[in-house]
C-alpha cells in the first residue's frame, strides 16, 4: 500500500510539472512556409514580396478579433485607415496579427487645387511584443483579400524588430517609390507569433510625421484550460498527500 500511494504522488507530482512546463511554453509556429524568422535586433528582407510572401496560403485559423481606425497623420498630409486583425492558429493555438494600411487620395491639408501632394507612408510599427514575454516572431506579407482585408498592391521592402524586441516594424523605403502613394493600399503585414493571448495595443503610420493609433499585440496570460490544469493538479497532489498522512 505504501508503495502504491508513494507511485499515486509521484504521477500527480508529473502531471503538474507537465501542466506548468505547458502554461510556460507554446509551441513555434509560423503562418506559412515562407515567413521569415524575426528575433530582437533582426532586419530581414522582404524586397517588395519577393520573400515572406504567404498570398494564396491556406492558412487553417479562426479571427478572434479586429478593428479599422481611421487616422489623419500629424502633418495633415495623409488621412486613411489603419486595419488590424488577431488570427489563431487551428493546429497550434498560436496568434498571427495581421495590419493593412489604406492610404486615402486626399487629405485636410493636401492633395486638392491649391494644395500639396499628400505624403507617401514610409512606415508601419507595432508594439509591444515583448511586454511581459519575449515573444518568439516571423515576419510575412500577402497580397490577396482575407477576412476585414481588401488585397493590396504595396509590398514592405524589408520588416525589422528592434534590440529590445518589442517594437515590430515594417518599412516601405528605399527607394522613396516602393512607399505607399495616396490612394494606395498595403499588402497585408504579418507578425506571426508563438504567443496565445492577446491585448490591446498601438501601431503607427510614418510619414513626416508619426501617428499612432489603436491595434493589438501579445500578452503573457495562460490561457483559461490552463489555469484548470493547474488547480487540477494542485487538488490532487494534495488530496493524495493528506490521504498518506491518514
Amino acid at each position: 500500500m505504501k508503495c502504491f500511494r508513494s507511485a499515486r504522488i509521484q504521477f500527480a507530482s508529473l502531471f503538474l510539472i507537465a501542466v506548468l512546463g505547458g502554461v510556460q511554453a507554446a509551441s513555434a509556429s509560423p503562418v506559412c512556409a515562407g515567413a521569415l524568422s524575426t528575433n530582437p535586433g533582426d532586419t530581414v528582407v522582404l524586397a517588395n514580396g519577393a520573400f515572406g510572401d504567404c498570398t494564396g496560403t491556406a492558412v487553417p485559423s479562426t479571427l478572434l478579433a479586429s478593428m479599422s481606425v481611421p487616422f489623419t497623420t500629424s502633418t495633415s498630409f495623409d488621412s486613411g485607415t489603419l486595419i488590424s486583425a488577431v488570427y489563431r492558429e487551428d493546429g497550434s493555438g498560436t496568434l498571427d496579427f495581421y495590419y493593412q494600411v489604406v492610404l486615402n487620395s486626399t487629405s485636410t491639408a493636401c492633395g486638392t487645387a491649391n494644395q500639396p501632394a499628400c505624403d507617401p507612408i514610409a512606415r508601419e510599427t507595432n508594439v509591444d511584443f515583448n511586454n511581459g514575454g519575449t515573444w518568439t516572431t516571423w515576419a510575412a506579407t500577402r497580397g490577396d483579400a482575407v477576412g476585414p482585408f481588401s488585397a493590396g498592391t504595396v509590398f514592405p521592402m524589408t520588416a525589422d524588430r528592434n534590440a529590445a524586441g518589442n517594437v515590430f516594424a515594417f518599412s516601405f523605403a528605399p527607394p522613396d517609390g516602393a512607399k505607399i502613394q495616396p490612394g494606395q493600399t498595403s499588402a497585408i503585414l504579418i507578425v506571426s507569433t508563438d504567443a496565445k493571448s492577446y491585448t490591446s495595443g498601438f501601431s503607427s503610420v510614418i510619414d513626416g510625421g508619426v501617428t499612432t493609433v489603436g491595434s493589438f499585440e501579445p500578452a503573457a496570460v495562460p490561457e483559461p484550460i490552463s489555469f484548470a490544469l493547474v488547480g487540477g493538479g494542485l487538488l490532487l497532489l494534495g488530496g493524495i498527500r493528506r490521504s498518506v498522512k491518514r
